[in-house]
């Protein structure tokens, strides 16, 4: 039963921001009713698993010490104390944390809670600092598609950089505040899920991520920044109509409005008008052309509206720039391709941007990646010429074409921009050759055949 807690600890030995994906939680414990049940006033001590797989109940007060709750059923407790442990909500359970303590929930370190089915709340929640540490987290995770998250009148503080809130579903907060001690990529959310809060407090740089998707933060009221909320352009925000972002703290280092790489849609009544849902990309495939450009091909379900593609690219998957567009005039028209000219040497990385005609609906592809070599030599197998794709810092100074014993074969070469063209005798055999290039960086050895 403490497996998870150890795979945890030594998880979170790594930092999360290196991560390429949200923390994902361990096995659920199964529930079949033969467990050892736990009562009313209780306290879970380390060692100790309790299951509670009856109606819905209501304890006065129970007490997390190091053990592990698992809900099967639907269980209040008014008055809820959580040192450290765990806590598993089983898909179709439910667990309510009532507001029978004046104080918040303080997650002390070693606290892990992970909700498959529906948690609720009922007072401020704090992933605590002074407690957490590298060996000791905190971790709450809202699980899976259908798992609901709603603290909807309270505060989730997220101060340390020990503690992480992972939503995969469906999450709603009072606000979210992410101090200057917690981390970036604190908030990890997942690929279709949305988190909606009235306010949004964020002070460090990027502390909410996306690796996963699309997903959606909703913003009723207000928004505070002293760094920009995400490096991740498949996060939307959605602004209600009477969204305001604090501007008089700027003397003091905030800035309005930093949704860093997020796309943001104002006068927005939610996330659901913003139909983000990656199952409208059919298919998405990137391939490398043999000389040198890419080629970008995907499918629309038959359903989509008229609208207009924004083909993105990044160096890092984080931070993309649109390259090219393309218009989908009427609904029907399901497969679409772009070729990039002028890729970037490296690895290159793509994703489609859709927007419907009215500008309120937008969704991304996923990100494809591709790695373009700075010399590229085409075509292969070649018959009296072939072609060196290069760009101006790795143009070739010397090119000498040998056979595979070493010797020397005639080449004439023609430079273009950003192409050499070398002729061989149309004499020469069929074989397998060997293109010596020399550039003001190094020297590049690559084999290539004739015909």
């Amino acid at each position: 039963m403490w497996k998870p807690i150890l795979l945890s600890i030594l998880y979170f030995s790594f930092p999360f921001f290196l991560r390429a994906q949200c923390i994902t939680a361990p096995p659920l414990p199964d529930c079949n009713g033969s467990e050892s049940g736990v009562v009313d006033n209780e306290s879970l001590n380390f060692g100790m698993s309790k299951w509670y797989y009856g109606p819905p109940t209501t304890f006065n007060s129970l007490t997390l010490n190091g053990g592990t709750l698992v809900v099967c059923g639907d269980l209040t407790v008014d008055k809820f104390y959580m040192d450290s442990g765990i806590i598993y909500v089983r898909p179709g359970a439910r667990f309510v944390i009532g507001s029978g303590i004046g104080a918040g929930v303080i997650l002390k370190g070693n606290s892990f809670i992970y909700n498959f089915g529906t948690l609720e709340i009922q007072r401020n929640l704090s992933l605590d600092n002074g407690y957490a540490s590298a060996s000791k987290p905190n971790l709450l995770i809202n699980a899976t598609r259908t798992s609901v998250f709603t603290m909807a009148n309270q505060y989730l503080v997220i101060n340390n950089p020990f503690s992480w809130f992972v939503n995969k579903g469906s999450a709603h907060c009072w606000g979210i505040i992410t101090d200057a001690m917690s981390s970036p990529g604190s908030v990890c959310l997942g690929n279709g899920s949305t988190t909606r809060m009235s306010v949004l407090i964020n002070k460090v740089a990027n502390a909410y991520a996306a690796p996963h998707g699309n997903a959606c933060v909703y913003v009723n009221q207000y928004s505070q920044f002293y760094g920009p909320l995400t490096a991740y352009p498949v996060l939307h925000v959605c602004l209600g109509s009477g969204h305001t972002s604090d501007t008089g703290c700027i003397p003091f280092g905030c800035g309005p409005n930093n949704w860093g790489m997020a796309q943001v849609f104002t006068s927005c009544s939610g996330c659901a008008a913003l139909g983000v849902l990656s199952t409208q990309f059919i298919d998405f495939s990137v391939d490398k052309n043999p000389h040198g450009t890419v080629n970008l091909s995907w499918k629309m379900n038959s359903t989509m509206p008229g609208g207009t593609f924004r083909i993105l690219r990044s160096a890092d998957g984080r931070r993309f720039i649109a390259i090219d567009s393309i218009t989908a005039s009427s609904q029907g028209q399901i497969n679409f391709n772009s070729i990039d000219n002028d890729p970037i040497p490296g690895e290159n990385y793509y994703m489609i941007n859709y927007r419907d005609q009215s500008g309120a609906g937008s969704l991304n592809s996923q990100t494809m990646r591709v790695a373009i070599e700075s010399l590229s030599i085409y075509p292969s197998p070649f018959k009296n010429k072939f072609f060196i794709q290069h760009g101006q810092a790795d143009k070739p100074e010397k090119i000498i074409v040998t056979d595979i014993t070493g010797r020397n074969i005639a080449a004439k070469t023609i430079h273009k921009n950003g192409i050499t063209e070398v002729l061989l005798s149309a004499a020469i055999q069929p074989g397998i050759y060997v293109i010596h290039i020399q550039t003001s960086k190094n020297i590049i050895a690559k084999t290539i055949m004739k015909n």
